[in-house]
């Protein structure tokens, strides 16, 4: 089942996936200043859900700045403190050179695969 979860800003387009009791959050765009808090919002609302795993597919993003690395942080440390699996996936290269600069390329992305 795939939900479209709203309006986003123009440069950001997020998309949620359930299958398995899990929520796989499909991103494409920019998260930037601009569309951070409104990524915060989508991942907050996945975890709310109470998935049995949460991933989240960067395969389309274009650009991560801090705000959205804050996010993904956030959101991982939710996830950990709920009991709930959180993976990043399928980064493009720029935003896994900026996840293993941080030092959050393992942190995020361990079980992916």
């Amino acid at each position: 089942m795939i939900d479209e979860l709203g309006a986003a800003p123009a440069a950001l387009l997020v998309s949620a996936v359930h299958r398995g009791g899990g929520v796989r959050l499909v991103v494409a765009g920019e998260v930037d200043i601009v569309s951070a808090g409104q990524f915060r919002q989508y991942l907050a609302g996945a975890l709310d859900t109470r998935p049995a795993a949460l991933t989240v597919d960067l395969g389309g993003v274009t650009f991560l700045d801090s705000m959205g690395l804050s996010a993904l942080v956030h959101t991982h440390r939710r996830a950990h403190d709920e009991g709930i699996p959180f993976t990043v996936a399928d980064p493009q290269p720029q935003v896994r050179r900026l996840l293993d600069v941080t030092g959050l390329l393992t942190v995020l992305t361990e079980g992916e695969g």
